[in-house]
């Protein structure tokens, strides 16, 4: 892959850009306020991204430590050993899978009720068509484009916060927004799995270590600073989008006010400033998700790739390019958008809602499965550090980290189990929503088996696990004449 071309600030720029400022304004936050009623979102925010940012403090420190395309998948096999590594390598494809799935469901609902032409289906293939062309294509074209919109999304997000607190409802600033009694509400599970979502999306660039610009600094340096910066930014953004909110519409009828229009934060706008801002924010909204698709989409190709590359995936996924310079990961790429495609059809042929059904399903499917991920990298640090004495990271960021975020990780993990049938919507008698983590114990199973059958048949390359990184200094810089 062409290398020297991910810099700190373009981890940032496209961490954030996976998470989707807009869809968690637009699409997030509102359904947490509706179907939650906790008035204190703002602290939960605070919360959660802590929590996250704890987690992902170990696992930057791994990066640095273990530098691979299949970070998840390296830095277990490392930490706990060659056949864990490999199921969760399997996890972390289908949760990332599952994500950038379901938001083909979000942006085919969205652009069939904006323009009522076409069925949500059509749109979604139109999404899938786009992110065909540009996940073949190398990382700077797709960070050009994602820097764009995701300055338009961080005005629109600013303009709202700033017209929330300049305009807030009868009963002002609402302070309590950050008082722990308004997390006392049945849907805190919810709450927290929407809150949780919100930040997905920094931990999946350190898959662009083998494109890193590093400068002059240590390998997985400008990854993993970028990731922290970008972790940091969301909770400051998110906290603040959350209480401008409540701000106004006043904390007392926020929930009803979320409930009663889906897109309260275009309306808001609209109505205080402008229709055409209104408009502008739909516009940014569709851009935000597409570009969100093709951020999933990268980070997907480069699992893929950098698994077959060691033969734990079929040879064809290692595919780069047409030339001998390098390029972007041609097979894996394919692949992916043929398993999109399919599960649209199947979707659209089952007549199901393609928000209520595939974006709801999938999300909370690849929020938990990035979630357990986090855990257990946190526990891969533990143990890969304590056997790695001499690593030059300090304690904190080796044990005290990782120790906090793995123990109030679970208990967010906890939560979430706990709830799944609100979350989903289903009958609390059901247990159909049990089906998403046993599809997560499925991935898991079936890496294990995978590298069980290599271990006995391929010990050579089951040796090789997460040890299959090539020197970027053996692959010459890309020149575009």
């Amino acid at each position: 892959m062409a290398r020297r071309t991910v810099t700190a600030g373009a981890a940032w720029a496209l961490g954030a850009t996976t998470s989707a400022p807009m869809v968690v304004l637009v699409g997030g936050i509102v359904a947490t306020y509706a179907g939650s009623e906790a008035t204190a979102l703002p602290l939960l925010f605070v919360l959660v991204g802590a929590v996250v940012t704890l987690l992902l403090v170990g696992y930057a420190a791994m990066v640095r430590a273990v530098p691979h395309s299949a970070p998840y998948y390296a830095i277990t096999a490392r930490g706990l050993g060659a056949t864990p590594g490999v199921a969760a390598g399997f996890v972390a494809l289908l949760a990332y899978n599952a994500l950038q799935i379901s938001l083909y469901g979000l942006f085919g609902a969205i652009m069939s009720g904006i323009t009522g032409f076409a069925a949500w289906w059509f749109w979604a293939a139109a999404a899938i068509a786009v992110v065909t062309v540009l996940g073949t294509r190398r990382i700077v074209l797709s960070t050009q484009i994602i820097l764009g919109v995701l300055i338009l999304s961080f005005v629109v997000v600013g303009l709202f916060v700033v017209v929330g607190f300049l305009s807030p409802a009868g009963d002002g600033i609402p302070v309590a927004a950050f008082d722990p009694a308004g997390l006392s509400v049945p849907g805190l599970g919810l709450a927290v799995a929407l809150t949780l979502a919100a930040y997905t999306g920094p931990e999946g660039m350190a898959a662009f270590i083998e494109e890193e610009d590093s400068g002059a600094g240590r390998h997985g340096q400008a990854i993993s600073r970028g990731m922290m910066a970008c972790a940091l930014t969301l909770i400051a953004v998110y906290t603040a989008a959350a209480w401008a909110l409540e701000a106004a519409t006043g904390a007392s009828e926020v929930a009803a006010a979320a409930g009663n229009d889906p897109n309260l934060p275009l309306t808001v706008l609209s109505d205080k400033l402008h229709p055409v801002v209104g408009i502008a924010g739909t516009v940014v909204l569709v851009l935000a998700i597409l570009t969100s698709l093709i951020s999933f989409h990268n980070i997907i190709n480069r699992y893929a790739f950098a698994m077959s590359r060691e033969q734990v995936l079929p040879q064809y996924l290692y595919k780069t390019g047409s030339g001998t310079a390098a390029d972007a990961p041609v097979g894996a790429s394919r692949a992916q958008n043929i398993l999109a495609a399919v599960v649209v059809a199947v979707f659209a042929v089952l007549g199901a809602d393609p928000q209520a059904t595939l974006f709801a399903w999938a999300s909370t499917l690849g929020a938990m499965g990035l979630l357990s991920l986090l855990i257990i990298a946190g526990a891969s640090a533990l143990r890969y550090f304590a056997r790695t004495p001499d690593s030059g990271e300090k304690g904190l960021v080796t044990t005290a980290a990782p120790l906090f975020g793995v123990a109030f990780g679970i208990a967010i993990l906890v939560t979430m189990l706990l709830q799944l049938d609100q979350l989903l919507g289903m009958s609390s008698s059901s247990l159909l929503p049990y089906a998403v983590p046993a599809l997560l114990i499925a991935a898991a199973l079936a890496g294990a088996w995978r590298a069980a059958a290599l271990k006995r048949s391929k010990p050579q390359i089951y040796d090789g696990i997460s040890h299959g990184v090539p020197s970027v200094y053996a692959v010459p810089d890309r020149i575009d004449l």
